[in-house]
């Protein structure tokens, strides 16, 4: 599986999935990165979320290998 960087921090790969990286704000104000997953297909605007972008990479390579079995 390869992953294809897009400006404005997020990825893509050959299925169509999508990863988007997103500074937030924690309850004492510190600044946090998520990495929000997106399955190519799926309705809901994200799938689920990471804190790191290896991470979000292996679950969704994880779902692939998966549905391939």
């Amino acid at each position: 599986m390869y992953w294809t960087r897009f400006p404005a921090d997020w990825w893509r790969n050959e299925f169509g999935d999508e990863i988007h990286r997103y500074e937030v704000l924690d309850d004492e104000g510190r600044c946090e990165v998520e990495y929000h997953l997106h399955h190519a297909g799926e309705r809901l605007p994200w799938s689920g979320k990471t804190h790191s972008l290896a991470e979000a990479q292996r679950q969704l390579e994880h779902s692939h290998r998966t549905l391939m079995a």
